[in-house]
């Protein structure tokens, strides 16, 4: 196996180091802002591994998601960015989550939810339709989705990096690859890889969004039986994912493990072979110099088989 970089291993305890932080002093970009429970386990085996260690990371979730505002043009030509007060864990031009769980959604509570416990769930005001005159370059929507596990690997070499990838898509997930030409020219690069699916991911519109005396009114324009059957679908998928991460942790550590039985320190592998050699080297000299018995034996030099 190849050797790891003294930069690689500062890079890994550096990231350990932040990882050990304690889930309410940690944060990151996700609008969870930790390492999620369902992939724990996974993420501390992985960072077990000599020559892996783990950057960013999501179990899988489903969310709905109001966008940012848009760019639109004015009469005059000009662009105008109608721009709304970002918050933690959004994205785009002031987009925000309205709802995420990284886990299934099992019971609602209706008597906080009211008759419209998944519309509130997913943080939508009330039901309406679709303006004709909504203009889609505009207007904010809202937006379902299921997402399977991402997860990125830095590895210390391609060697390193290729269990990973082979246990990935053997697993299901399909979409996943390994991020490493800026290795070519960055000698303090390694390799990513990225392990994701998309063939189980869900998408779908549910309303829009428009500002009532600059509060944020957020329609829903599907029927709470369509918003029931997204949540069961997404439901089923959770499960699916799990399955998923499962084969893949049992799969690389099954690879890692066949690897460590047959590996062996490039100085170790280094004087074996060279001992291997001289011992070779010796039993050609002694057949081509000292002649065979007759029964093909080569004779025991030093040694009087005769003497009392």
């Amino acid at each position: 196996m190849d050797t790891i970089p003294l930069s690689f291993t500062i890079k890994k305890n550096n990231i350990l180091q932040h990882l050990s932080t304690p889930d309410d002093e940690y944060s990151d970009l996700s609008p969870k802002g930790s390492v999620d429970i369902g992939i724990r386990e996974l993420i501390a085996n992985i960072n077990g591994i000599d020559g892996l260690v783990t950057t960013s990371s999501c179990a899988g979730r489903m969310s709905v998601f109001l966008e940012g505002a848009k760019t639109e043009t004015s009469p005059n030509g000009q662009q105008n960015n109608r721009m709304q007060a970002a918050v933690p864990g959004g994205k785009g031009r002031g987009g925000r989550w309205l709802f995420v769980s990284h886990d299934p959604v099992d019971k609602l509570d209706t008597s906080t939810l009211g008759t419209h416990p998944i519309m509130n769930l997913f943080g939508m005001s009330k039901h309406g339709t679709l303006p004709p005159s909504l203009n889609p370059g505009t207007t904010r929507f809202v937006k379902f989705q299921f997402e399977p596990m991402i997860l990125h690997v830095m590895a210390a070499s391609l060697h390193h990096a290729q269990p990973v990838l082979a246990a990935a898509i053997n697993a299901g997930f399909r979409e996943s690859g390994v991020q490493s030409l800026k290795n070519l020219d960055d000698p303090k690069a390694f390799p990513m890889v990225a392990i994701r699916s998309s063939g189980i991911s869900l998408s779908s519109l549910l309303g829009y969004a428009i500002d009532v005396n600059e509060e944020d009114e957020i329609n829903c324009i599907v029927e709470e039986s369509y918003l029931q059957l997204l949540l069961h679908i997404a439901n089923d998928r959770f499960l699916e994912n799990s399955k998923r991460v499962d084969r893949f942790q049992s799969q690389l550590l099954q690879s890692v493990r066949k690897r460590e039985r047959h590996w062996e320190d490039g100085q170790v592998r280094g004087e074996r072979l060279k001992a291997q050699g001289l011992g070779e080297r010796r039993k050609r000299e002694l057949r081509e110099n000292y002649p065979k018995h007759e029964s093909g034996d080569i004779p025991l030099l030093g040694l009087d088989l005769d003497s009392p």
